[in-house]
């Protein structure tokens, strides 16, 4: 029985920090030093691609960005915490006792119901207040489509990692403001 638990606890463990290595991984290319410059011509394009996806007039415009910049900074937040209790986990993995390791997967846990917490605000009570329910799922679905087209530009039109690199800007391929999607 303890060789059973004692092998439990160490392959939790192992994945815990297997899992947060992946993480770590796959936002470190996404959370690359940005200068203020690129954040704001990444959030100028997230704007536009959401504009024209949504097909918002003026009126939903002026009331729908503010509220949405405040959920997205509240979101960001969190998960800005949670990629760091990731980062301590893999930092710290071969040292973290077993009541340590429960503490950091249950404040995983916590955060991930504070993020769908936030998600439910917004979703369900902000968003459609401003846009109607229609257009609140189309945004669902345009984050969705959004972070699809930064993904394939991150690795180039063929996948290999080779293309346009980190750059945030619209060009002849296509994509927002140039009334073409490049998927």
């Amino acid at each position: 029985m303890t060789l059973t638990i004692g092998y439990t606890m160490k392959a939790i463990r192992t994945q815990v920090h297997l899992l947060a290595t992946v993480i770590l991984l796959l936002s470190a290319g996404l959370l690359y030093a940005q200068s203020e410059e690129q954040i704001k011509q990444f959030n100028q394009e997230k704007q536009d691609y959401f504009n024209e996806k949504l097909e918002m007039s003026k009126s939903e415009k002026e009331a729908f960005w503010p509220v949405y910049k405040d959920f997205n900074n509240r979101k960001g937040r969190l998960m800005e915490e949670e990629r760091n209790t990731y980062r301590y986990t893999n930092q710290n993995a071969e040292n973290l006792s077993e009541e340590e390791m429960e503490q950091t997967m249950k404040r995983i846990l916590e955060l991930k119901t504070r993020i769908l917490d936030l998600d439910r605000e917004y979703y369900i009570g902000k968003f459609p207040e401003i846009l109607g329910h229609e257009k609140t799922m189309e945004l669902y679905m345009a984050e969705w489509e959004f972070r699809r087209h930064l993904i394939h530009r991150l690795r180039g039109r063929d996948g290999s990692g080779r293309g346009k690199g980190r750059g945030l800007g619209g060009g002849p391929e296509g994509g927002p403001g140039t009334g073409q999607v490049p998927f």
